[in-house]
């Protein structure tokens, strides 16, 4: 229970933050947006990466368990690295 009123708090002070940012920003309002617009596309591509790099650890660990092979994690990581030098994004 805690966490999840420690994370609504998170999100309600990130939220009146960028606000107040917005509020007071120097920018015109054109400019502000297009900001927040390239800010938002660069977290969800973060997070398109970081739900590919669990999606490609799960097939690995699936496909390791159905062959009856064992995967050491050093595997595990580089497969990572590929994933993140290919700048691959699986939807």
């Amino acid at each position: 229970m805690r966490i999840g009123k420690g994370l609504c708090s998170l999100l309600l002070a990130s939220s009146a933050g960028l606000a107040i940012g917005i509020l007071f920003a120097p920018d015109k309002g054109s400019q502000t947006r297009k900001k927040i617009q390239q800010k938002a596309e660069d977290i969800l591509e973060n997070e398109i990466i970081g739900y590919n790099r669990i999606v490609c650890n799960v097939k690995t660990k699936i496909d390791a368990i159905l062959n009856g092979v064992s995967i050491p994690v050093d595997d595990n990581i580089r497969n990572w690295a590929d994933t993140d030098q290919k700048n691959e994004i699986i939807v």
